[in-house]
């Protein structure tokens, strides 16, 4: 006889094994069938009264959604919130309070840019209107009426420069006497501080540099302290529209940053039937 197997005897051992592995896995199944099959009749795996009752508390404590809404704001008034006058946002859907602030910074940007351009500002004065008239009424008219009769930065410069000379002598025309005067006027000058008094020029150069720094109101102040100060009168009318329509979009700026309260509009609850049926 041979002492090694034979391929029949190999095979033959490799189906054993193999049956033996489904085998056992027919069983395992078999057994967590029937043992799910057994908790579910005996009632194991329905939840308990205790589980029952808390589930019927959480669902009762959600609001329904055939709850009649209350009556809304009109949209563009205010109300107090912290002590501050808040602007109210009806929309037509529940959109954050930020979205709403954003929209607003973004509107006043694009008015001071159409300012800063000379430019008129179109649909945005009837933007301003609805987003900020109930709350600042008077800074949206200062802003409308300022976009009718521009003024740039550009424009009130040039003028200033023209205005310069007359500014400086208080005189339309000089003549040799008047120059002569003049400067004999500032041979001795008797002063308390020497930072206090400023010569025409010192304030005509202050002036301007306030000016391209865009601060009208201290370059007018420069302008009333120089002798030709009454010339320049139409010059600052249109500063000051200038620097008022500025502090008027700074407090639009601000009442923008300010978190606005939003009132979404909810769905109407149907109305009951007026027919009864018979």
């Amino acid at each position: 006889m041979s002492d090694y197997p034979t391929a029949q005897s190999a095979s033959s051992s490799g189906m054993k094994f193999k049956h033996f592995i489904l085998l056992l896995l027919i069983t395992f199944a078999a057994g967590a069938a029937a043992t799910w099959w057994l908790a579910d009749s005996f009632g194991i795996l329905a939840p308990t009264a205790q589980e029952a009752a808390d589930a019927e508390k959480i669902a009762a404590s959600l609001p329904s959604a055939n709850v009649t809404p209350a009556t809304l704001p009109a949209a563009g008034t205010t109300t107090q919130v912290q002590g501050q006058v808040v602007p109210i946002y009806v929309t037509d859907s529940a959109i954050s309070g930020d979205a709403v602030r954003g929209e607003g910074l973004l509107l006043t940007f694009a008015a001071r840019r159409a300012l800063d351009n000379g430019a008129p500002l179109g649909y945005l004065a009837e933007q301003l209107r609805l987003r900020f008239g109930a709350a600042q009424p008077q800074a949206v008219a200062t802003i409308i009426s300022a976009a009718q009769a521009p003024v740039t930065i550009d424009k009130l410069q040039t003028e200033l420069t023209a205005l310069a000379p007359m500014l400086v002598s208080g005189h339309r025309d000089n003549g040799a006497w008047t120059t002569v005067k003049s400067e004999l006027s500032q041979l001795f000058v008797l002063r308390k501080d020497e930072g206090a008094m400023r010569t025409p020029e010192q304030h005509l150069i202050r002036a301007q540099a306030f000016v391209e720094a865009g601060n009208l109101s201290a370059a007018m102040l420069e302008v009333t302290a120089m002798p030709g100060a009454p010339a320049a009168q139409s010059w600052m009318v249109r500063a000051k529209r200038y620097a008022d329509a500025r502090k008027a979009l700074l407090r639009l700026e601000e009442m923008a940053l300010i978190r606005p309260v939003v009132m979404p509009v909810a769905a109407q609850a149907p109305a009951a039937e007026a027919s009864v049926k018979p």
